[in-house]
């Protein structure tokens, strides 16, 4: 009888113990975006040069070569001579999404190994329901607070997939590898690369259904961070 109740001691605390890890590995949502926006604020601006790749069905894009420029909260310029296909959603907006507490609802969904990293999935639901994003996921590395994933829908762009691979500057929450995958629908393409590229071989144009899905992918290095970017640089010319 004591045999009896001594393992069903031991069962009770191990299963108590199980739950406490569980409690434990799934941290607060909330504290964790807080820790994703404190690394991304120790960077008030910088620049980047990148080389952006598209493969967008029955479009002919060739890699292009550009230099990006950002400053808090939400200034984006993209410098190129040629035409380029750059997603705010997912690359630059971000931050402002996880910055107001006070505008969503975050819950976490479990954890999910991405690679070799697991990550915890927390999922964002405005609290108003007239702006344009509706849902927004994040798969975060909880250990150095970096968005290794996210997935933002909105009315605008449809759903959008994004990951983040992080080098040399991880300890800013900088990438330096974004693969995009949008939603061609709804995803705004500039109109000079959506004329049609067999237009002079009509005998090459396939017939077959394409698919909606296209990948967008840059990659940067040659990062200059906190330079002191002046708000005239982002000005429309």
């Amino acid at each position: 009888m004591k045999a009896q109740l001594t393992l069903l001691k031991f069962t009770f605390l191990a299963a108590f113990m199980l739950i406490l890890t569980q409690l434990h590995a799934q941290e607060n949502p909330n504290q964790l975006l807080v820790g994703v926006r404190e690394k991304l604020m120790k960077v008030s601006d910088y620049s980047v040069e990148v080389t952006i790749k598209a493969e967008i069905p029955l479009i002919k894009i060739l890699p292009v070569k550009a230099k990006i420029y950002f400053k808090q909260p939400d200034k984006l310029k993209l410098v190129s001579k040629s035409i380029a296909i750059l997603p705010k959603q997912g690359f630059g907006d971000y931050p402002n999404i996880i910055a107001d507490s006070n505008s969503y609802n975050a819950f976490s969904s479990g954890n999910e190994t991405i690679g070799n990293l697991t990550t915890q999935m927390i999922n964002l639901i405005p609290i108003s329901d007239t702006g344009d994003l509706i849902l927004a996921k994040f798969w975060i590395d909880t250990h150095n607070y970096l968005i290794i994933k996210s997935q933002l829908s909105s009315r605008t762009n449809g759903t959008m997939t994004v990951q983040y691979h992080y080098g040399e500057f991880s300890g800013f929450g900088l990438p330096d590898n974004i693969v995009f995958n949008v939603d061609t629908k709804k995803f705004k393409i500039p109109k000079v690369l959506t004329s049609d590229p067999y237009a002079d071989d009509k005998e090459q144009k396939p017939n077959t259904k394409t698919s909606n899905k296209g990948i967008i992918e840059i990659n940067l290095y040659n990062y200059d961070i906190n330079a002191g970017l002046d708000d005239s640089f982002f000005k429309k010319e």
